[in-house]
């Protein structure tokens, strides 16, 4: 795990300092390769996903599933809507960013209201 962490943020710098060289001769190239790099990361991190995965099965298993569902829908929004907002954010867009991490927030909001109102009819139903 640690090695494949260094690997990561030895790859961080590179692409940091390509984007910035990038950014000073044709701005255009640097968000593309801003986007691109972004993908790289999600795809190279999605493998060190898998003893994760492992975990929340046991979890799940713990809980109730859907309410385990929930919260995994709520973490993959939330760190989708980081990602967008960040690239946004690199591009300049600072308006767009924050309307995308408000969109997330509200999708979160969204995805885990079921789980919050199985939560009070179960408090209603412990006060009865």
């Amino acid at each position: 795990m640690m090695g494949e962490l260094v690997r990561i943020a030895a790859l961080a710098i590179v692409a940091a300092v390509l984007i910035s060289v990038l950014n000073q001769y044709e701005k255009t190239y640097a968000i593309l390769a801003t986007v691109a790099i972004c993908c790289l990361f999600l795809i190279y991190t999605a493998r060190l996903l898998e003893p994760l995965i492992g975990t929340f099965r046991t979890l799940s298993e713990l809980s109730s599933s859907a309410d385990f569902g929930y919260v995994v829908k709520a973490v993959g929004i939330a760190v989708i809507t980081q990602g967008a907002a960040d690239i946004c954010e690199d591009a300049g867009q600072k308006a767009v960013a924050g309307r995308v991490v408000m969109a997330g927030k509200i999708a979160i909001i969204a995805a885990t209201l079921p789980m919050f109102q199985s939560l009070i009819q179960l408090l209603a139903n412990l006060m009865r």
